[in-house]
């Protein structure tokens, strides 16, 4: 063997134990959520289905953590659409995070930084956020409505 053609040889297979090596983490992230998915989950409760009349939007507190303090809730706007439909959003815009206010007489959110609209869907109506609102998964179990705190971004 000629040393041009095993340095070639020994280039070509450096380099194919390094492409997969360096592949190994990409596999991995991309089949992670496949089995973790349940996992990441984290419900809380908002209360009993009563607290929250149909066709109504209501202002409501989650409880993200036990401590006190006022990084320990979140609020949220629900939206009993009928007897077991739920729509809960982020109070966050979707632009900047800023806290919307909600008026029941427009059925309209309004985003008193940049100026963002939201009609009852929680779709944009007008000013600078280009997304909907964010909407948390949610359910109802015994009564009680819950949501999945973590489906949303972390910045709301």
């Amino acid at each position: 063997m000629k040393r041009r053609d095993f340095i070639s040889i020994f280039i070509k297979g450096t380099g194919a134990v390094i492409a997969a090596v360096m592949s190994i983490p990409v596999v991995l992230h991309s089949l992670t959520p496949n089995f973790t998915k349940e996992e990441n989950d984290e419900w809380k409760p908002l209360g009993p289905v009563t607290n929250y009349p149909q066709g109504k939007i209501t202002p409501a507190l989650v409880k993200v953590k036990e401590e006190t303090g006022s990084l320990s809730s979140k609020s949220v706007y629900v939206w009993r659409k009928s007897d077991q439909d739920f729509v809960v959003y982020s109070r966050s815009c979707t632009d900047l995070g800023c806290p919307l206010n909600y008026d029941s007489g427009s059925e309209w959110f309004f985003c008193p930084c940049h100026g963002g609209i939201f009609d009852k869907e929680g779709e944009r109506r007008a000013g600078p956020p280009n997304k909907p609102m964010w909407r948390f998964k949610n359910r109802v179990r015994e009564g009680i409505l819950e949501i999945d705190i973590r489906s949303v971004p972390a910045m709301v």
